[in-house]
């Protein structure tokens, strides 16, 4: 059976498979992530849970055990936002951009993407980039669950550079094969849609709109309405031609304030 942690090509294990993940905690929070990787390590002891861990640094450097560079990788922060030189900055970014690109378990991949989501320095994004065109070293069911989680880093936040590959994964045509492959690219698409409801630009409120012209999948079509009311700051019409007419009426989009994004969500 194909594990999370397996680079090599294995069985599908199953429907439920990412669901169950995602419930799991495989794509959760880094805090989370850390406990569940410690508790489901096959290394996993008891009375360790207490003891100080080391530096994540020295873990890469010296460990290759799977399990044991998941979590260092997890527990990674941004130099240049906690005090830290310019030559630690450097280090940290390289180190996760090439265990984002090129660790052997796929896990470990996730985790440097989940801490790569939360720093501020450009590299990180074509880091991010790179990580999703290179998730196709894995079987194709694990390969998507990289991409998915590649794409949900680089929409974090709405940094620029990383609009034009959340366009074009979301304006991807409809899959076709079998019904696990299309499920697989719909999952993919919706990462990039919620992605996109981060970037207030008319050319991502044309997309959504494109999207919900052409859609059949009922949850991409939610996501991609999710998304324009986000951007939008209005609760609008249910399809693609009420949307455009909205647009027309309404034609500039700009960054609102933060606490106006929060009372629009909370009402």
């Amino acid at each position: 059976m194909a594990t999370i942690g397996e680079s090599g090509k294995g069985r599908w294990p199953g429907p439920g498979w990412f669901g169950a993940a995602l419930a799991g905690g495989l794509l959760a929070g880094p805090g989370c992530a850390t406990l569940w990787d410690d508790v489901t390590s096959r290394e996993f002891k008891f009375n360790e849970m207490f003891s100080p861990s080391p530096p994540p640094l020295q873990v890469l450097e010296t460990s290759q055990d799977g399990d044991k560079r998941a979590r260092a990788l997890s527990r990674l922060t941004e130099p240049a936002r906690h005090g830290g030189t310019p030559a630690e900055q450097d280090t940290v970014v390289r180190v996760l951009v090439d265990s984002a690109m090129g660790e052997r378990q796929a896990l470990c991949r996730i985790r440097a993407l989940e801490s790569m989501r939360n720093f501020h320095d450009p590299r990180i994004v074509e880091g991010i980039k790179e990580a999703y065109y290179r998730a196709g070293s894995f079987s194709p069911e694990i390969a998507s669950v990289v991409r998915i989680q590649a794409l949900e880093a680089l929409g974090h936040g709405g940094r620029p550079e990383g609009l034009d590959l959340l366009l074009k994964v979301a304006l991807e045509p409809v899959a076709v094969g079998a019904e696990q492959d299309r499920q697989m690219k719909v999952d993919e698409r919706m990462a990039a849609v919620r992605g996109l409801a981060n970037y207030p630009e008319a050319k991502v409120a044309a997309a959504l709109v494109e999207i919900m012209r052409k859609e059949k999948d009922i949850a991409l079509l939610d996501k991609a309405r999710q998304s324009m009311e986000k951007i939008t700051r209005h609760r609008g019409p249910k399809d693609a031609a009420g949307w455009s007419e909205y647009l027309a009426r309404n034609p500039t989009l700009g960054t609102r304030h933060w606490y106006e994004q929060v009372m629009f969500w909370q009402n």
